[in-house]
């Protein structure tokens, strides 16, 4: 990379509206005013990107490009087409021009038409899909630059789908009413994940009927309305990013995010619920966590100053034990169902490649170096993290006709 790029969200301007955050470019975002007009302070920097950012870090000259524009393909379908040879067990959910489409056994399919879905994970019975949308609305006014301007809000929704696609259902969505649509409001929302009950946590401001002021890990309930917070250490206005669930549902992974100079200090953290504690796992430097089925590995994406790379630590020590890769260019981490594949994203020139990685344990039981295959011939968005769901959805071929 030319040069070393700080992990600190950047000062926000007024003149933009609040922006999921995209591998792009860095976050910014504009000094939000409040719902009565007078000014307020910034809302907290959504999650600290850390996670989203790693692809300036992995490519270091994505600035400028546009990556919900797809590559050129030969293609006549336009949608990515599976590696021939290759067979995925379940289904891979993974973004391609801001829609969510799936990859299962040699087949794919999309699944939506939006253009702006992120933040995929599934249910822990594969059958639904959760994502974010973001839209626009038209807010109220505020003073800039001398005059009266109108602000626009980037509201996000929480929704899910089936496994095939389809019809798609609202679980959340942020528009916050005012008394009028000139006072209407919206915060921020990223990395949902599902706990087999249907509880999901979330890294977001909002809580409930109204905004707090920082980006936090809290849980909403299977069917939307009802938002907790768990009482988590933080460093304001850094917040938390990347939940994930234990499998046992014991327990919420997540990344605490903070300052430091020249060099990144979000780190993995442990949330025992029933014992309302939490522990650190790991080093500095380690965002996006997914834990292996069985509960014993947490694969993550290590920051350091060549990049970012993918790594294998134990569940208990923090102790990484495998370095799936070592370029400086790889991210977004996805247990397959049965613990034995793990996908991931690589940078391949201004977007990403969706690969799998194949290993086994070895006697030790340490990880032995994977075997790794990309089941797509086309590039992915690199700002949408896959997620691996146990559902198989395969399309089914059709019989030659006698």
């Amino acid at each position: 990379m030319s040069e070393r790029r700080s992990l600190q969200p950047l000062p926000r301007t007024r003149r933009a509206a609040p922006q999921p955050f995209h591998g792009a470019k860095p976050p910014t975002n504009r000094d939000l005013m409040s719902r009565d007009g007078a000014q307020r302070r910034s809302l907290n920097p959504a999650p600290f990107i850390a996670g989203l950012l790693l692809v300036l870090l992995a490519a270091g000259s994505f600035v400028g490009f546009s990556l919900s524009t797809p590559a050129p393909s030969d293609n006549p379908n336009s949608g990515p087409e599976v590696t021939e040879g290759v067979t995925v067990a379940g289904t891979i959910a993974f973004g391609r021009a801001g829609s969510i489409w799936s990859v299962s056994g040699a087949g794919i399919r999309q699944l939506t038409t939006a253009t702006t879905d992120s933040d995929l994970a599934w249910s822990t019975d594969g059958v639904w899909l959760y994502a974010i949308r973001h839209r626009t609305e038209t807010g109220g006014r505020f003073l800039g630059n001398g005059k009266v301007q109108r602000y626009e809000m980037n509201v996000p929704t929480l929704l899910r789908l089936s496994a095939y696609g389809g019809s798609e259902e609202v679980i959340f969505d942020g528009l916050i009413l005012g008394s009028r649509p000139a006072l209407n409001w919206s915060g921020f929302m990223y990395g949902p994940a599902l706990a087999s009950d249907g509880r999901i946590a979330v890294a977001t401001d909002y809580r409930g009927s109204d905004i707090g002021n920082d980006v936090v890990i809290r849980i909403i309930s299977g069917d939307g309305p009802a938002i907790s917070t768990p009482t988590l250490p933080h460093v304001a206005p850094f917040g938390h990013q990347d939940p994930v669930w234990s499998p046992d549902g014991k327990a919420i992974y997540y990344v605490q995010n903070g300052l430091s100079e020249g060099s990144s200090s979000s780190r993995i953290i442990r949330y025992n619920i029933a014992k309302k504690s939490t522990t650190r796992i790991g080093e500095k430097g380690l965002v996006q966590p997914a834990i292996s089925p069985d509960g014993r590995w947490i694969a993550a994406a290590r920051i350091s100053a060549r990049g970012t790379d993918v790594v294998i630590m134990n569940a208990t020590t923090g102790e990484v034990v495998l370095e799936m890769t070592r370029t400086g260019k790889s991210w977004a981490p996805a247990w397959s169902p049965n613990g034995a594949q793990l996908a991931y994203l690589s940078a391949s020139g201004s977007q990403a490649s969706l690969n799998l990685a194949s290993f086994s344990v070895a006697p030790s039981g340490i990880p032995n170096p994977p075997v790794i295959v990309s089941p797509l011939r086309d590039p992915v968005d690199p700002n949408v993290r896959p997620a691996w769901g146990s559902l198989n959805t395969a399309p089914v071929a059709e019989s030659p006709a006698p």
